[in-house]
């Protein structure tokens, strides 16, 4: 009896988990005059965050002149309603011409729920 109710939960807790594990988005891409944005978004989960998602990729100084204060927005979007989960700046700082920057962001989600992420390239 025991083995039948572990074995109940385990499987259960692998079909809750399983939403919010398996989803990668490849290369998404953001640009603002200049500075050009790529980015990938990861789903995963872990006992500490529970569903996260962790957005990584690069800026990029595509102008002959440096760009100071750069600021990359990114938004976590349910795709089903449209609304925004979670949101987070992450400060570039000033990118010389033809700088290339690596940036790393983690977005708070739900499990069981799609989304997408939405970057752009504030002013």
């Amino acid at each position: 009896m025991k083995k039948t109710i572990a074995v109940l939960i385990l499987i259960i807790a692998t079909v809750f988990l399983a939403g919010c594990t398996s989803s990668t988005v490849s290369g998404q891409d953001t640009a603002r005059d200049t500075i050009r944005a790529h980015y990938e978004y990861h789903e995963d989960w872990s006992p500490g965050f529970g569903c996260y998602g962790k957005v990584s990729g690069y800026t990029y100084n595509a102008g002959n002149i440096s760009a100071e204060n750069t600021v990359l927005a990114l938004n976590l979007v349910n795709s089903r309603t449209g609304t925004i989960r979670d949101s987070r700046s992450v400060y570039i700082g000033t990118m010389g011409a033809g700088q290339s920057v690596m940036f790393e962001s983690v977005l708070d989600g739900e499990c069981m729920q799609d989304y997408r992420v939405e970057g752009y390239v504030e002013p």
